[in-house]
């Protein structure tokens, strides 16, 4: 299925939405079948829980970031009316090509780029690898996920530890074939953090589009 084109605020609020409710709605029913199993069973599915847990927290945060910047990208807005860290993700790709030739004509050149796009339509990239979560997201990458976004991290902070030290961690043991022992409760917790998560970038997102916060 192709996706629509976001255009429109009500357009980025859909696909936010979709994208948040299917995501939660299966980590519902992955609760639900879980507490319905029996003991032996219950391991097994906790353990395959948790990467599903994951897969959600760096899944939303990919596609939600993406459709912003496809909402902003197709606004036909030049470089300099964006905000400083909208109009670094538009020509952040030129800068990184130029800055990783250490001469000085190249540094020339990046300074000659920034000066010059100001008035220049801005190409905000939107597609699958904009949004770099390195395939392994944990709360530093998603804090700067939300700066490139004009957005703030700031009010998860009490979560960094629960993200890194109990949803990655746990993940990656898991990802790479050893036996971590995954409860219920602490399953629970993990989903709800996501869900908290998932749920107020939903609401940033969509409040920076209202608010014309990606704006210079």
């Amino acid at each position: 299925m192709t996706a629509m084109a976001i255009r429109t605020l009500d357009d980025l609020d859909a696909a936010l939405t979709v994208d948040y409710k299917w995501r939660s709605t299966e980590m519902f029913l992955w609760e639900r079948l879980t507490g319905r199993s029996r003991e032996l069973e219950r391991s097994a599915l906790l353990r395959g829980g948790l990467a599903l847990v994951y897969a959600h927290w760096e899944g939303y945060i990919k596609t939600a970031g993406a459709s912003y910047l496809e909402f902003v990208s197709r606004k036909g807005l030049t470089v300099g009316q964006l905000r400083p860290e909208i109009a670094a993700v538009a020509i952040r790709s030129r800068i990184a090509q130029l800055a990783a030739e250490k001469s000085p004509e190249r540094h020339t050149e990046i300074v000659e780029l920034i000066r010059g796009e100001a008035n220049v339509s801005a190409r905000v990239p939107y597609d699958s690898t904009t949004i770099r979560t390195n395939a392994n997201l944990n709360f530093a990458t998603f804090e700067s996920i939300m700066h490139s976004l004009g957005c703030s991290a700031h009010a998860h902070s009490a979560a960094r530890a629960h993200i890194d030290l109990r949803l990655l961690s746990c993940r990656n043991e898991i990802a790479h074939g050893r036996a971590q022992f995954v409860d219920l409760e602490e399953w629970i917790e993990c989903r709800d953090v996501v869900e908290r998560i998932m749920k107020d970038v939903r609401n940033q997102l969509s409040n920076s589009a209202a608010t014309h916060a990606y704006l210079r």
